[in-house]
């Protein structure tokens, strides 16, 4: 049966999800403060939203991609909203010590024994960083909702309309016709990746099925950083030369937006098996995100892509990446 669904932010992941419920016949109506260039043709399926000033959307199904605080949840009215999806985030685990990924620089990088499943440890709820004020939010989430709350933790997450793409960091130097890339940690570095259609897909069958819970959602592979580069170079027919090397390095060339000295790999089979989704390898899944890098190839960088111009390093340090390729 076809649904009304609303979808608040118009990234990547509302962007996959955008196409995936209207593949399967569902009324959706993109909520978002300006209309994305992908909606060219359907103004009626956008509405204009400011989350600090305007009534937070009403439908059978809401699925916000943007959500972060308690008090972003709060806006909804459980009377008129018949699932609430919410995207979280992997972040929120944290390893026996306490370890979160987004402290790695001040505790330590958290070390987990395989895979992360949906039991595992999380943080607290708090309001001091971004795993714990996503705790507080799914927390406040399931007050309101109970079981018609629908709770994504993604990781790494890529697709065409991103803005955080991390695979711009191989695009644009292959654009720029680098033909040696240093790679940290050997490039042997595991850092899961979740395809932005695996959502979409998954949001369908929440919808569809009125599933409630907790979810994983993860590529069934988590490729390593050189497999990343060797798929993006394939797919750019780009001719470059992989060079990796140990440790790992704060401030030189070779770390990349998925470099870790410790596997972070989570474990999406919950939301496989309830949903009988079939998850795709990102060597297959990648090209939208990577011909939608090639043919948009910004010129300013910084200004579209927030999210990796606000990296602790810099991303595109050619000189320092040199030296470090000079003596392998």
């Amino acid at each position: 049966m076809a649904r009304s669904v609303a979808i608040v932010g118009a990234g990547q992941i509302g962007y996959s999800a955008w196409y995936c419920l209207g593949d399967m016949g569902h009324n959706a109506t993109v909520h978002a403060r300006s209309k994305p260039s992908w909606l060219a043709g359907f103004e009626d399926h956008f509405r204009s939203y400011r989350l600090d000033t305007d009534k937070a959307p009403e439908a059978e199904v809401v699925f916000d991609t943007i959500a972060f605080e308690a008090e972003d949840v709060e806006r909804y009215d459980p009377e008129r909203v018949g699932r609430l999806i919410l995207v979280s985030s992997a972040s929120v685990y944290c390893d026996a010590k306490g370890r979160t990924l987004d402290e790695a620089a001040e505790n330590g990088f958290p070390e987990f024994d395989g895979p992360i499943v949906e039991t595992q440890t999380t943080v607290a709820a708090g309001p001091e960083t971004y795993p714990t004020r996503k705790i507080r939010m799914e927390e406040r989430a399931l007050e309101l909702f109970g079981d018609r709350v629908t709770i994504l933790r993604p990781r790494a997450i890529y697709g065409a309309h991103s803005r955080h793409p991390r695979e711009w960091w191989f695009v644009k130097r292959m654009l720029d016709g680098r033909p040696n890339i240093a790679l940290a940690c050997e490039g042997s570095s595991r850092f899961q990746t979740t395809n932005a259609n695996l959502i979409g897909d998954f949001v369908v069958a929440a919808a569809e099925e009125d599933l409630g819970g907790t979810y994983n959602l993860a590529d069934e592979i988590a490729p390593t950083v050189q497999e990343v580069g060797e798929t993006i170079a394939r797919l750019l027919d780009a001719k470059v030369r992989f060079h990796g090397f140990e440790g790992f390095p704060d401030h030189r060339g070779g770390r990349t937006p998925w470099s870790v000295p410790q596997p972070f790999v989570i474990d999406g089979g919950k939301a496989a098996r309830e949903v009988g989704l079939a998850t795709i390898g990102y060597d297959i899944e990648a090209e939208d995100a990577v011909r939608w890098l090639q043919s948009y190839n910004p010129a300013d960088w910084r200004a579209v892509f927030p999210q990796l111009a606000a990296y602790p390093w810099n991303l595109f340090d050619y000189a320092a990446e040199d030296k470090v390729l000079a003596p392998l």
